[in-house]
């Protein structure tokens, strides 16, 4: 017999679900609602915290991004985001008044050894209460720092000088060499294209790198630097996109070229995407025209960069498979739902109903995120990803258990059975919950074995 606990079988994030047993579920378990699926109050902290984005309160998120300064040489800006909402105001003699510290602190990326810093404080006053409980990631800045070339972590602690809380996160940066003639290209800033009156339209970096209902509005902007004397023959430059999914493949793509306008020529790329599936993605640019060969290179090549992002369940996302999104609902929906679901007949009513589904659960609805949402679709996809065999990994008893009752705390695995098939135990001690999964046929399709479980 083979014992494992979670941790080294099953990556799933922990997320506090309150569940309440019910009736069995629809297909692949006979019957009704397997679990009620109550607002997760508290919401736990992830497994392991997202870079780039806190885990507590103050929650916020933030990116760095390598880029030109003033001087020529890169320079790193730390951008960061949060709600209004996730600061204390207390009253002033003029309305109410906010505040707040940034902490950024430069360690090496091997060594995590600090070697340099600083912290800004910043301040907010409002005439009127409402105006402190503005939703939406309504505070926007950044700050700047000349880095020697190398690689490193960057932590950014933010303190809510109020509620005397603080909260942080990290991402990594590396801070690239530039040498003289080299042309290259700038980190990417990744967010959405809003609408100036002055200037058209211009992007707002969105550090978190999430995207739901916005995801039409996505674009990507850099900077090419080119040390070159001006005037040279190649001065128009070639660029193409592709955006990745987790599978490797290709979802969209495209090219374009742009003039060169001095020594620093940004561009602004807009994809245009329509409606995708929840998930990780990449968007990766690459600059084919003009190349010129690097110190060691005897041939030159694309200059490429690259940059994670996010796409989150939205009303957006679920109609790329509506049909599909509803039914996965099934799972966690009341019996009044299940009732309303059979009732639903157009696809007005369909996506109303799903929208109205996930805003009675948001834990959260002062912020922009339904962390509850998020949760569910991504042990969604880790059911397909992980259970799928011969079809969709979600309608699998296994994908169907670890979609309701989340990571087991401990997994029992007994492939070879003198007595019977293969079988996997999962336990779940908080709820007092086991269940006993059989490969009864040998093709890895596990199946629950009602008569020995406890559920």
């Amino acid at each position: 017999m083979m014992r494992a606990n979670s941790s080294s079988c099953i990556r799933g994030l922990t997320f506090i679900l309150t569940l309440a047993v019910a009736a069995p579920t629809a297909p692949p378990l006979a019957g009704r609602a397997l679990a009620q699926y109550p607002s997760p109050v508290p919401v736990a902290p992830p497994e392991a915290p997202m870079p780039g984005i806190s885990v507590s309160r103050p929650r916020f998120s933030a990116d760095a991004i390598v880029q030109p300064g003033d001087s020529g040489a890169p320079e790193v800006r730390i951008d960061y985001r949060l709600a209004r909402s996730e600061l204390l105001f207390e009253r002033s003699p003029t309305g109410y008044r906010a505040s707040y510290e940034v902490r950024v602190i430069f360690k090496t990326a091997k060594g995590k050894k600090e070697v340099a810093g600083d912290a800004h404080t910043r301040e907010l006053r409002v005439a009127r209460y409402a105006e402190t409980q503005a939703q939406g990631d309504d505070i926007a800045d950044h700050l700047l720092f000349g880095m020697p070339q190398g690689k490193y972590l960057v932590e950014i602690n933010l303190t809510d000088l109020n509620a005397e809380r603080t909260s942080s996160t990290t991402v990594p940066v590396e801070v690239p060499g530039i040498a003289e003639g080299q042309i290259w290209l700038t980190d990417l800033y990744l967010g959405t294209v809003e609408k100036n009156a002055g200037s058209g339209a211009v992007l707002v970096p969105d550090p978190s790198r999430s995207f739901g209902d916005e995801l039409p509005r996505f674009a990507a902007r850099g900077e090419i630097v080119d040390n070159r004397t001006a005037g040279a023959p190649d001065s128009i430059y070639q660029l193409s996109y592709r955006i990745v999914n987790e599978l490797q493949v290709s979802v969209a793509h495209g090219d374009t070229s742009i003039v060169r306008r001095g020594s620093r020529t940004a561009f602004l790329i807009r994809p245009g995407l329509g409606p995708l599936e929840p998930g990780s993605y990449r968007f990766v640019l690459e600059l084919s025209s003009p190349l010129l060969p690097t110190k060691g290179q005897k041939k030159a090549t694309p200059i490429r960069r690259e940059k994670p992002f996010t796409v989150v369940p939205s009303a957006a996302s679920a109609t790329v498979d509506l049909k599909t999104a509803l039914e996965v609902l099934r799972y966690i929906a009341t019996d009044a739902e299940l009732t309303e679901m059979d009732r639903l007949r157009t696809p007005e009513e369909r996506r109303a109903f799903w929208e109205a589904f996930w805003q009675r659960r948001d834990p959260l609805p002062e912020t922009p995120r339904n962390e509850a949402m998020e949760e569910f679709y991504k042990r969604v996809r880790y059911a397909d990803q992980r259970f799928g065999v011969g079809g969709p990994g979600w309608k699998t008893d296994m994908g169907q258990i670890y979609i309701v009752y989340g990571q087991p705390d401990e997994i029992v695995r007994n492939p070879f059975r003198f007595e019977g098939p293969p079988e996997e135990i999962w336990y779940y001690y908080q709820s007092r919950k086991t269940f006993v999964f059989v490969d009864r046929d040998g093709f890895g399709r596990y199946e629950l074995d009602r008569d020995r479980s406890r559920i």
